[in-house]
């Protein structure tokens, strides 16, 4: 994870016959990713939204800030931690501490 980073790995890459032998939490860890990045999305939607009608006017779309910070601070934030604890979870269990190499 400190060298190479999350390549974003899913059941999917795995031989059929393999899956049973995929890393231990990986299907957590692809839900957890894509959770992260709908929640990403959504929040940007929002605050995308709310900010069309300043578009013409003069006004700052504080509103949109509002809901992009609060969003990105209360609901994204969290996500990525958890995120970051499942990967660094992952990194811990492979016997020679360092991440166990994904199958492509």
């Amino acid at each position: 994870m400190k060298r190479v980073g999350d390549k974003g790995e899913s059941l999917r890459e795995f031989p059929e016959s393999s899956r049973t032998s995929a890393p231990p939490g990986l299907s957590r860890i692809a839900l957890t990713r894509g959770a992260l990045r709908g929640t990403i999305a959504l929040i940007a939607g929002l605050a995308l939204v709310a900010s069309i009608p300043y578009w013409g006017g003069m006004h700052f779309p504080v509103t949109s800030l509002v809901i992009y910070v609060a969003g990105m601070v209360f609901v994204a934030m969290p996500l990525c931690l958890y995120y970051e604890s499942l990967l660094m979870a992952q990194a811990a269990a492979s016997p020679d501490g360092c991440e166990a190499p994904m199958p492509r």
